[in-house]
């Protein structure tokens, strides 16, 4: 299988004991049925509740080399796009080989589970992915036409923070109908003044749950901008919408309908 650096991954048997060394690939290898072949994961690997009962190798920055290796892997699957490149390097010079996995837009998630699939011979895989497609292209064709809104996606407030279209979060609005005001700033995470949200007088602010209490204080300052005089402030829940995995369909689920009640307060103005 080809993976998302673009390299050829063969291996002479399905794979049996996986590190997984991401929360999204910890995932993603629950989902196609794999759980009992994962050897190893990083910390935060939280979902689904099983994933809690295997050992923990230290976390996607800073993993421990020494225990993957104790746990003679046949497979060890890595996120391109967040964990040291050496230390993979060296597994790869002992003749371990390793997928990575970086998913960057929606049709990389049934790729990924598919490959996955392959890689360790799972059936469930082909299901799992053709599931995600199905899903998402309802949600196409349910938001596709709907009248466009002004969306600011706070990812923190000190300093004010948010995301451009590189991140999965961007993508998810603009497949609610949304437009990231963001989308096009050259950093994936962009650090704001409050200027700048200002100018683009956003008609919707999102966040996740693990902004504090209050945040929307913060804007209801500017009692001209759009989001705040129309009260369109939400909450979503991050968990589903920061990782690349089936449960994404969930966030967008929730966030497509949050910004569909935005958009019935637009329309009837």
């Amino acid at each position: 299988m080809t993976d998302n650096r673009g390299r050829v991954i063969d291996i002479a048997q399905p794979a049996r004991r996986v590190i997984a060394l991401s929360p999204h690939i910890t995932e993603n290898l629950f989902a196609i049925g794999a759980g009992d072949y994962i050897s190893g994961v990083v910390s935060h690997s939280d979902y689904p509740a099983e994933a809690l009962n295997i050992p923990v190798i230290g976390d996607s920055q800073s993993f421990n080399l020494e225990a993957i290796i104790a746990l003679k892997p046949d497979l060890v699957v890595a996120w391109a796009g967040g964990n040291p490149h050496l230390p993979l390097q060296r597994l790869e010079q002992m003749g371990i080989p390793v997928y990575y996995s970086d998913p960057k837009v929606f049709s990389d998630i049934p790729y990924n589970l598919r490959a996955l699939g392959q890689l360790l011979q799972l059936p469930e895989a082909e299901h799992q992915a053709t599931l995600f497609e199905e899903r998402l292209q309802t949600l196409q064709q349910q938001y596709s036409g709907r009248t466009r809104l002004r969306v600011f996606y706070q990812l923190w407030n000190q300093p004010l923070m948010t995301v451009n279209q590189g991140q999965m979060v961007s993508q998810v609005i603009r497949l609610c109908g949304g437009e990231n005001l963001f989308a096009g700033h050259r950093e994936a995470i962009p650090r704001l003044g409050v200027e700048s949200v200002l100018l683009t007088d956003p008609q919707v602010i999102l966040t996740g749950r693990n902004l504090p209490d209050g945040w929307e204080q913060q804007w209801q300052a500017w009692p001209t901008l759009s989001a705040t005089r129309d009260g369109q402030f939400y909450r979503l829940n991050e968990d589903l919408l920061y990782r690349p995995t089936m449960r994404l369909l969930d966030g967008a689920q929730q966030m497509c309908e949050v910004l569909q009640q935005a958009r019935m307060v637009v329309e009837s103005q």
